[in-house]
C-alpha cells in the first residue's frame, strides 16, 4: 500500500483464509479495506478499532465484523498483549452456500453496529470454533477442508445470533463528536455526489487547509485519493455483477466516462467494460496482514 493512499490488502484467491497472531508489538497499519469479509475474535487484549468512520472501544472476547470494501484501522498499543483471530472469507463462498443477501448485510453493515461482545460462554464457544477451523485447515483427514469451511458458516451463524440480542452489541465511541469520522462517514454516504474539497470544507464549517491536513494525520492518506479510491472500489463492485460500466461511471460519482476508464485502468489494470462482460477479479496479489 503507498504512503498516501487507501488500498486493499490483498486478494482473497482461497474461500477463507484464517490467522491465530499473539504478540505486544501494536498495531502499526493505517485505514484500509479489503474485497472479502473479515472476522476478528479479539481472544485478549485491549483497544480501538474504527470501521467505516464509526470507532469503537474494543476488549477480549469481542467479535469485530468487517464487510468488503469498508475502511478500518485497528489501534492497540505497543507492549500490550494482543492475542486474535482474524478469518478472511471471500464472496464467492458465501455466494455458493447460497446464504441470503439481506442476512449477510445485517451481520456485517455499520448501521448495526460492527462489533458484538458475547457474554463468557458464547465468546468460549467463538474460540473454540475457531480452534476447530483451525485444525481442520491444517489436517489430511477425510474432508477435513468442508469441515473447515461447515466451521465457518457455523461461526457466521453463531455470530448472527449474538447479533440478535441488541444488549449485546457494543456501542460507538464517540460517534458524534470526532469530525474526522463524521467527514469519513459523509463521503462514503455520498459517494454519488461531487465531493468537492470546498463543498465538504463548507458543510463541516472547516478552512479547506486544515481539513486536509487533519484528514491526512488521522487516516494517512490524502483526501481526494481516498476518495477516488472508494468510487473505484464500489465501481468494481457493481462492474462485478455485470452491471453496465457507463451507469457504474456516473453513480459512483464520476461526471466524466473517459477520465472514470483511465482511473479504472490504472488501478485494475483492465478496462472496466471488460470487467463487466468477463466478471473477472483483476488487481495485484499483496500481501496478506491479519489486521
Amino acid at each position: 500500500m503507498g504512503e498516501n493512499n487507501i488500498a486493499e490488502k490483498g486478494y482473497l484467491h482461497e474461500d477463507f483464509r484464517l490467522f491465530h497472531n499473539t504478540d505486544a508489538l501494536g498495531t502499526d497499519t493505517v485505514a484500509h479495506f479489503h474485497t472479502f469479509y473479515k472476522v476478528t475474535f479479539v481472544k485478549y487484549g485491549k483497544g480501538s478499532y474504527m470501521i467505516d468512520g464509526r470507532l469503537y472501544d474494543i476488549e477480549s472476547g469481542d467479535v469485530i465484523l468487517v464487510g468488503v470494501n469498508v475502511p478500518h484501522q485497528p489501534f492497540f498499543e505497543t507492549g500490550e498483549l494482543y492475542d486474535r483471530y482474524t478469518l478472511y472469507i471471500s464472496q464467492g463462498m458465501l455466494e455458493e452456500f447460497d446464504i441470503p443477501e439481506c442476512h449477510i448485510y445485517e451481520l456485517f453493515t455499520s448501521a448495526s453496529g460492527n462489533v458484538i461482545r458475547p457474554d463468557g460462554n458464547a465468546a468460549e464457544r467463538f474460540a473454540g470454533m475457531l480452534e476447530r477451523i483451525d485444525t481442520e485447515t491444517h489436517s489430511s483427514s477425510y474432508a477435513s477442508h468442508l469441515a473447515a469451511r461447515l466451521g465457518v458458516i457455523r461461526l457466521l451463524i453463531e455470530a448472527g445470533r449474538c447479533r440478535e440480542e441488541t444488549s449485546l452489541t457494543v456501542p460507538l465511541h464517540l460517534p458524534e463528536d470526532d469530525p474526522m469520522l463524521n467527514i469519513l462517514r459523509y463521503i462514503n454516504e455520498n459517494l454519488d455526489k461531487s465531493l468537492s474539497t470546498e463543498d465538504i470544507s463548507q458543510h463541516f464549517r472547516m478552512s479547506g487547509e486544515e481539513m486536509m491536513t487533519a484528514f491526512k494525520d488521522a487516516f494517512g492518506c490524502r483526501m481526494n485519493e481516498y476518495i477516488v479510491n472508494r468510487r473505484l472500489t464500489r465501481a468494481h463492485e457493481m462492474l462485478l455483477r455485470g452491471e453496465d460500466p457507463s451507469e457504474a461511471c456516473y453513480r459512483c460519482g464520476y461526471d466524466s466516462y473517459s477520465v472514470f476508464t483511465k482511473d479504472y485502468h490504472d488501478k485494475y489494470g483492465v478496462s472496466p467494460r471488460r470487467i463487466s462482460e468477463e466478471g473477472t477479479e483483476y488487481g495485484a496479489l499483496t500481501e496478506f496482514l491479519p489486521e
